[in-house]
């Protein structure tokens, strides 16, 4: 073989390795190589994370917000607790703290130490109304039914077993109360095999697991937003 076809082969397997590398840390985010990777890739770009999302609060107040307070009125949980599965740096917090009518207290969960810290110097004005923990959302360290709402935006794909997860967040989710989670959808969806579903799929699961009055709704290119009652 000439010597140029090796030169051929190596720069195609060169190639294949760079996008294999693309796929698995900026498409997946690191989710196929384990949640320590996730969370380092995390703790990298948490500096940067909200600079480059440049989150819309108007928007989170209406589209985050006030379906949560909304539900709350209905079941009558004035001081609520609220759980943040994957926090990041603390958009739900800081959307729901936000609104006057909300007068109970959330739980920021997070794998990145970085993000939590981005999102305690951001919620740092809110003082003891947020709380912040450093643990895997597969093993959540809290008792069964113990929060009003339980919320995971942009992040169960990027979970080792995101089944496992979402079954974390229904077993302390108290009877009565309300999931919010965003499903995958958008041009990369197909690049993350086994983690996204088209989101009616995902809301035919959720109903399996046991959650009524599944509803879904556009939030995002790359998201939909999906809701279910815990019964």
């Amino acid at each position: 073989m000439p010597i140029w076809a090796y030169f051929l082969i190596g720069a195609a397997l060169a190639g294949l390795l760079g996008l294999a590398l693309y796929w698995q840390l900026v498409v997946a985010e690191g989710a196929y190589l384990g949640p320590r990777v996730v969370a380092l890739l995390y703790d990298w770009f948490a500096p940067r994370y909200d600079r480059v999302k440049q989150f819309d609060k108007a928007g989170d107040a209406l589209m985050l917000a006030m379906p949560i307070l909304k539900h709350l009125a209905l079941s009558a949980a004035s001081e609520a607790l609220v759980l943040d599965v994957a926090t990041g740096t603390g958009r739900l917090p800081d959307a729901l703290l936000a609104q006057r009518r909300f007068r109970g207290r959330v739980v920021a969960l997070d794998l990145s130490r970085r993000m939590l810290d981005q999102a305690q110097a951001k919620l740092a004005a809110y003082g003891d109304r947020v709380a912040f923990m450093r643990r895997d959302a597969q093993r959540l360290p809290f008792d069964a039914d113990t929060f009003d709402v339980v919320t995971c935006l942009e992040a169960l794909e990027f979970m080792r077993d995101w089944r496992a997860a979402a079954r974390e967040m229904w077993r302390v989710l108290k009877p009565g109360g309300l999931l919010m989670v965003s499903n995958r959808i958008g041009p990369d969806a197909w690049k993350l095999p086994g983690r996204a579903l088209p989101t009616a799929a995902f809301a035919a699961w959720l109903r399996e697991l046991g959650f009524q009055d599944v509803q879904c709704r556009p939030w995002l290119v790359d998201y939909d937003l999906v809701t279910g009652v815990k019964p």
